[in-house]
């Protein structure tokens, strides 16, 4: 599966991403190497943010610095730990 940039007027509202790094969900667990859905872009206060599903569920936002937009949705590439 091909990474791809995203260009800042391009939608990404029910793509799939996966992290550049571990972060933690509203509830403190921390995500790393799993798909994340991408369900609303969102621009506050000028800054981009996606609100993303992790695969138990859980949500959080997230920068589009955090995360790289896989093309299509099966066989997303695990990250390299770093």
């Amino acid at each position: 599966m091909e990474n791809m940039h995203v260009d800042a007027t391009e939608s990404v509202a029910g793509r799939y991403c996966i992290l550049k790094r571990p972060v933690r969900d509203r509830d403190g667990v921390s995500h790393f190497n799993e798909r994340l859905r991408v369900l609303r872009e969102v621009i506050n206060l000028d800054r981009r943010m996606f609100l993303v599903e992790f695969d138990d569920g859980s949500t959080t936002f997230l920068f589009p610095n955090e995360v790289t937009i896989v093309q299509g949705d099966l066989d997303i590439p695990t990250p390299k730990a770093g």
